[in-house]
């Protein structure tokens, strides 16, 4: 076990690519590994001590920060604050993602998703990332909010920069600056111009009788977008590699549109858009045979988990016929995900939209590797497509 857990002796998603982690999560399989990158940390990587130490959050702390290396700003709200002050900041985002937020959403997000296919069907190819799976998940969190059609663009280029720099403190500071001047403009004019929108409802906030700050907003910010925008992108990419990618079940799942809700979920699990966050231990702790010390930092190594062999027959295999996938990509505990639905629908939509109005579309030559950007956020650089040109026409 040693010997095994010693492949990641100098692992990080710095050093390596998303292939080559999975495979060095594999060889290290079976019990706490540690990685002496970051000052030292422990890695869990079976499901059953992932899942049971993300739902553990009084020994497992989100705190200091849920990514190394740390950067110089404040914790990202709720998802690297731990009770009590966690609840507080998690119901914030909870107003905005209320139940029933997804089905609202969903003529703003089919009415995008068409409006992009309407401009590219003509073309018969294009860069599917570039041109749907990334402006869409932007759009829709925009529309969450009530930002400007116009603001879109500028807002979502500096959140991708800024995110593309988290292993760089300096270069982190720097953009991040360049977000906040654009976000905070936002505050400013619903201050001075109130409206019916959930930004407005933002720009009034107070937490505790403290009215929010500069740097609450811009990391409120960043978490709205870099959860409902980057990872959702990564997902949408990854799901059109995976089901047209394979001409066989991509025909499959459009006879049989309730394949749909299964694809998403399988697309989730074998390409989770992030592969894993930090915790920090609060006491001396033994997992799965190992003692881990107290305040020792510890990655939660979901990728890993979701292809543990105990957990998923066929792991490494896109199964669209597995009765449950419960899979660990949104995290779970107190720290899942708030936007999961709004997330999955983003995915159905997609796919449905695209059996909808080019079922041809198939991968177009060579599709460069995953790659690790922004932290162990894991993403396809571009992903080449082709398809039959058509005039789709305005939507209806």
């Amino acid at each position: 076990m040693i010997g095994r857990a010693a492949s990641l002796s100098d692992w990080s998603c710095y050093s390596g690519t998303p292939e080559e982690s999975l495979a060095r999560f594999e060889a290290a399989r079976g019990a706490p590994a540690h990685s002496d990158a970051h000052d030292g940390f422990a890695l869990l990587l079976d499901y059953r001590a992932v899942r049971k130490a993300m739902s553990d959050h009084r020994r497992f702390l989100s705190e200091p920060q849920v990514l190394r290396p740390m950067l110089p700003r404040k914790a990202i709200p709720a998802l690297e604050m731990d009770p009590p002050r966690h609840a507080t900041w998690r119901a914030i985002f909870s107003r905005a993602l209320a139940p029933g937020t997804d089905a609202r959403m969903a003529p703003f997000i089919r009415d995008d998703i068409y409006r992009h296919l309407a401009r590219l069907a003509p073309l018969g190819s294009c860069d599917i990332i570039a041109e749907l799976c990334e402006p869409v998940p932007a759009e829709t969190i925009c529309h969450l909010m009530g930002i400007d059609d116009d603001r879109v663009p500028a807002i979502r280029h500096a959140a991708i920069a800024m995110f593309a720099a988290q292993g760089d403190p300096e270069l982190f500071g720097q953009r991040q600056a360049a977000f906040g001047a654009l976000t905070l403009a936002e505050v400013v004019d619903r201050r001075r111009q109130p409206r019916d929108d959930y930004l407005t409802s933002l720009a009034a906030l107070e937490v505790k009788g403290r009215a929010l700050d500069d740097d609450d907003y811009i990391v409120l910010f960043a978490a709205f977008l870099g959860a409902g925008h980057h990872s959702t992108t990564s997902a949408m990419a990854s799901l059109v590699l995976a089901l047209f990618g394979d001409p066989a079940l991509r025909d499959r799942i459009n006879a049989d549109r309730g394949l749909v809700a299964r694809a998403v979920e399988e697309t989730l699990r074998l390409y989770p858009p992030f592969y894993g966050f930090f915790r920090r231990t609060t006491c001396p702790v033994e997992v799965e045979g190992t003692a881990l010390a107290a305040g020792q930092d510890v990655y939660m190594g979901w990728a890993a988990a979701n292809r543990d062999p105990a957990q998923f027959a066929t792991p490494a295999a896109f199964d669209i016929d597995r009765s449950s996938t419960n899979h660990l990509s949104f995290g779970c505990g107190i720290h899942s995900c708030p936007g999961a639905a709004l997330a999955r629908i983003e995915l159905r939509l997609l796919l449905e939209t695209l059996l909808d109005t080019l079922p041809d579309l198939a991968i177009d030559g060579p599709v460069p590797p995953f790659a690790f950007g922004g932290g162990d956020y894991c993403y396809l650089p571009a992903l080449p497509v082709r398809f039959a040109p058509k005039n789709l026409g305005d939507l209806t």
